[in-house]
């Protein structure tokens, strides 16, 4: 058998050229779409934050941008916290609104990869107003069947892990705002 070196180069040197306009395009696309990207997600972020604080008719960002005040006018009504963890199908990210009577005001799931069906049924208002209600001492805990009483978040069916990863970030949420409510 023969070694034939133009065997191995052509080919190469074709995967090559391929690659790199390939890799050349999908930078151009990059470039061109990263500003568009970006209004979105702030129209996003805009739009989540009225969600879980309804009644605000404006959001400053804290000076450390670490979580934004709702306010009406001139008046505070809560504090918003984006918090991300690790859930069962990747990253997810929560937007939390707690109230200055420190009630939980609302929470919207911002980004969350889990199954459909199951771990994407966090998004359902049915699961998410769980949490609308007053903080408790120790956060949130999650029970896997009937019976919840306050502080306490029923776990979608199938969907474990995800309802702890949800209330994770509430939780964290929480803790943020107790250090911000110390601080005023």
């Amino acid at each position: 058998m023969k070694f034939d070196i133009k065997e191995v180069i052509r080919p190469t040197v074709t995967l090559f050229i391929i690659c790199l306009v390939m890799t050349l395009l999908l930078a151009a696309t990059n470039m061109l779409t990263a500003k568009k990207i970006d209004e979105m997600n702030k129209q996003s972020e805009a739009a989540s934050r009225l969600v879980v604080m309804p009644g605000a008719t404006s959001f400053e960002n804290a000076s450390d941008a670490s979580y934004a005040i709702g306010k009406k006018g001139n008046d505070v009504l809560g504090y918003v916290f984006t918090t991300k963890t690790k859930s069962y199908g990747g990253d997810l990210s929560v937007m939390t609104g707690i109230g200055k009577d420190g009630k939980v005001t609302g929470v919207a799931i911002l980004s969350i990869n889990d199954t459909p069906g199951l771990g994407l049924n966090a998004q359902k208002d049915s699961f998410r107003d769980q949490y609308k209600q007053t903080v408790p001492e120790k956060g949130f805990e999650v029970i896997k069947t009937g019976g919840r009483k306050d502080g306490q978040i029923e776990a979608m069916t199938g969907a474990t892990i995800t309802s702890k990863a949800v209330t994770a970030c509430v939780n964290e949420a929480i803790e943020s705002y107790e250090k911000v409510k110390g601080g005023e």
